[in-house]
């Protein structure tokens, strides 16, 4: 049986792992080819909010329209690393 403990860890993970995901896909695709890391975190924050709005396909442009990029692979991952750290966290205090 699983206990409520364990389930407040997955829900947590799975309410963040959608911002989280978006500033991960933010970060890595970011559209200026110059690597200029304030424009990189600036798409990262703005992407941490379109994802999850746009249901883990957030726009190329700012206009809202065209081609959609696919953040839920970025999302699987924030989730699964999300989960992992606060496992940890609390297998850690339990000892």
């Amino acid at each position: 049986m699983i206990s409520a403990g364990n389930w407040k860890r997955v829900a947590v993970s799975l309410i963040a792992a959608g911002p989280v995901g978006g500033f991960l896909f933010g970060t890595l695709n970011a559209g200026d080819p110059d690597p200029n890391p304030i424009g990189r975190v600036v798409y990262a924050f703005m992407m941490a909010v379109q994802t999850p709005l746009h249901g883990g396909f957030p726009p190329h442009d700012l206009a809202g329209t065209g081609q959609s990029a696919n953040a839920w692979p970025h999302i699987a991952v924030s989730f699964f690393l999300l989960l992992g750290g606060l496992s940890y966290r609390r297998w850690k205090l339990a000892r």
